[in-house]
């Protein structure tokens, strides 16, 4: 249909003639120009409405045309909204015939959008159309919408799987009023389905756990130090026996409840709030306090508060974990009660073991040290030999003797005494090995205990030596008594035969041999007497010096008729020693004596004296040596004994005499032969702390 110009168009027309006219009249004022004129004006005349007529169609196209654009755009934008959207659409007729469907819809249902159009809804998809036709034939009939809360189907997208879905359904009518078909709108469900039913299941595993778990759990949110939306499980009640509800309820300004602290013992209450209430941003902490229970019980408990990082609000979620430790509390005090017990009865037993003057030494069966005292410790050279085998840490006696008893224990498994010696230090040991099995044969000992019988054999031997002496003293008294007198009379014999015919010349040797024979036997039975003699008690104490300088001065004239030089090297202060001067001046001059007679001709014997400490005990000391041959190996055990001499002409009781008078004087005898040559005596006596004056040198030899 075409559009008439309008009185406005048409009067626009005229003017444009009309001032086309005389635009040609001014244009043109020859005789030319009033034919041109005329047929102008014709022109004019008859184009004009025809020009009016253009113009209109003209327009009305350009109308037309964006309508028709704005159309397309309305209809493309509607097509790519729908395209686009998650949610599906699809437009039905009044016979409930598929006219439109979008991308999203298609996809759901598993078919192509052209699959759907001109296709009754039951028709598509069977099953979701026996469903959805009721629906959509209910909408068409209402103009309220009708909304379904889940459809449970099956569709081509997913074979053999229920899928959910939310429907909308709505009347769409003309612009006459009549009803044009329904609209469809469905929003799939499965995945917010499955995340609920998995939310449910894990909700109720959670509350089976939590339910099974001895330890509760609380939560809740902290802001500028205080607690808020306070929740916990129901355990609470079975470590607590307060019911859950008294937990539910928040306390003041919406904090926890009261009995969340109040329950805390006094003693542990501001710690426990502190820790908590004090938690930074990705933090943790981990007390121990007591809670008071309803029953008026106190339990221990160990709570563990984790706080989040700070949420948008500026608050922190704060869980914790509360653990009955109650049991464990007792058995660690228990525990560390034995501990303790246990502890001092190993440090009674360690002072008791380490008591024992014995060494004693714990091996195990197969010859590693376990344990040893204190005395054993000295003689493993004050080192802990402990975990090392016996083989390798035992380098001296006792225990290198023991080696032989503890491989014969591993076959006996009985018990082994045996006596060693140290030749070194002179040292005896009574060693006793036991072989000791522990319960159910497991873990077997080997105990090994060392004596030192070193004194106690001295002591036997010093008896048995005084008896021996004592016996032969009073025999030798005796006899040398007895000896003493015929002696004499011989002695004055000689001298009378010597006076009454000392003129023949042919009787002269017999009576030299006849007066060096009474003498020797005088010496002898003044040895005799010497070594019979008991001590007279005449004790003093006073240094040494006087009483070996004494014993020097009367054997310069043996040694002189020897060829025999007699060295001193006597210290000025020494302290004094208890002492009975005769008789250790006796000492002196024999060991002397001896060594000069031992010494070639051309020789030095040597006599030194000095302070000396032994065993953490100061001696005095007097060393003798000599130039001569030396001990032999196998004279050494008998020299002591008496009448024993390799010295031609010797009586065999010097050196007797001597150990006996160095044992009244509690000394000490050695003997050895010097590494340079010679024998070397050592004499050693105890120091005593005072020094009192020398005794005059007459009182000595008197």
């Amino acid at each position: 249909m075409h559009a008439f110009p309008s009185r406005r168009h048409m009067l626009l027309a005229v003017l444009l003639a009309a001032a086309t006219a005389a635009l040609i009249e001014w244009a043109w004022s020859g005789p030319l120009s009033r034919v041109l004129t005329t047929a102008t004006l014709v022109l004019v005349c008859a184009g004009t409405p025809a020009l009016l007529l253009a113009h209109a169609r003209e327009r009305t196209r350009r109308e037309r045309d964006a309508a028709l654009r704005s159309a397309g755009d309305s209809s493309a934008l509607r097509d790519a909204i729908m395209d686009v959207t998650p949610v599906g659409f699809a437009f039905f007729d009044r016979n409930l015939r598929y006219i439109h469907v979008n991308a999203a819809l298609a996809a759901m249902n598993g078919l192509p959008a052209g699959g759907h159009l001109g296709r009754h809804v039951t028709e598509v998809m069977p099953e979701l159309g026996r469903k959805l036709a009721p629906r959509l034939q209910r909408a068409l009939e209402t103009d309220a919408p009708v909304q379904d809360t889940y459809l449970e189907v099956e569709t081509p997208a997913a074979p053999g799987e229920s899928r959910f879905w939310f429907g909308s359904y709505t009347r769409v009518k003309g612009a006459g009023g009549e009803v044009l078909g329904v609209i469809a709108a469905l929003s799939e469900l499965t995945e917010r389905m499955r995340a609920e039913q998995s939310l449910q299941e894990h909700e109720g595993r959670l509350d089976v756990l939590t339910r099974s778990l001895p330890d509760y759990l609380w939560g809740g949110k902290l802001r500028d130090g205080r607690l808020r939306d306070f929740y916990c499980t129901p355990v609470i009640e079975r470590t607590t026996g307060y019911p859950a509800s008294a937990f539910s309820e928040p306390g003041p300004h919406g904090g926890p409840p009261p009995l969340w602290s109040d329950m805390v013992h006094p003693e542990d209450r501001a710690r426990y709030r502190e820790n908590i209430e004090s938690l930074a941003p990705g933090s943790e902490v981990e007390l121990e306090h007591r809670l008071i229970c309803a029953d008026g019980r106190v339990r221990w408990v160990r709570s563990r508060a984790t706080a989040s990082a700070r949420d948008l609000q500026g608050e922190l979620h704060v869980g914790c974990v509360v653990t009955d430790i109650t049991d464990r509390y007792l058995a660690d005090e228990l525990r560390q009660r034995l501990h303790n017990s246990f502890r001092r009865s190993a440090h009674e037993w360690r002072r008791t073991f380490d008591a024992v003057a014995s060494p004693l030494v714990v091996l195990g069966p197969d010859g590693t040290i376990h344990r040893l005292n204190a005395a054993a410790c000295i003689l493993f050279g004050g080192l802990d030999p402990s975990g090392q085998p016996l083989n390798t840490a035992a380098s001296a006696p006792p225990w290198s003797n023991a080696l032989p008893l503890v491989d014969e224990l591993r076959r006996t498994r009985g018990s082994l005494t045996r006596e060693v010696t140290d030749p070194h230090f002179r040292r005896t040991w009574e060693l006793s090995a036991a072989w000791v099995d522990e319960v159910g044969d497991e873990d077997s000992r080997i105990i090994l205990v060392a004596n030192e019988v070193t004194r106690l054999l001295e002591l036997q031997t010093s008896l048995r030596r005084s008896e021996t002496m004592a016996a032969m003293g009073a025999i030798v008294a005796g006899v040398a008594h007895e000896v003493r007198n015929p002696l004499f009379s011989i002695s004055a014999v000689v001298d009378a035969v010597e006076a009454t015919v000392g003129n023949r010349t042919e009787l002269a040797p017999y009576l030299e041999v006849l007066r060096g024979e009474v003498k020797r036997l005088n010496h002898l039975t003044q040895e005799l007497f010497e070594y019979g003699r008991p001590t007279r008690g005449e004790w003093v104490e006073s240094p040494i010096r006087p009483v070996v300088e004494e014993a020097v001065a009367a054997c310069v004239l043996a040694a002189e008729k020897g060829g025999v030089h007699v060295a001193s090297a006597l210290e000025a202060l020494l302290p004094g020693v208890r002492m009975d001067a005769r008789r250790l001046f006796h000492v002196f001059r024999n060991v002397l004596e001896n060594a000069v007679q031992y010494s070639p001709a051309g020789t030095t014997v040597r006599v030194a004296t000095e302070t000396f400490e032994e065993d953490g005990r100061a001696w005095v000391r007097c060393v003798v040596k000599d130039a001569g041959p030396g001990f032999r190996d196998e004279d050494v055990p008998h020299v002591f004994e008496p009448f024993f001499s390799k010295r031609r002409g010797g009586t065999g009781l010097g050196l007797s005499i001597v150990q006996r008078i160095m044992e009244e004087h509690q000394g000490v005898i050695r003997l050895r032969n010097h590494p340079e040559g010679g024998a070397e005596v050592t004499l050693l006596l105890p120091a005593v702390s005072s020094q009192p004056a020398a005794l005059p040198l007459k009182s000595l030899a008197s």
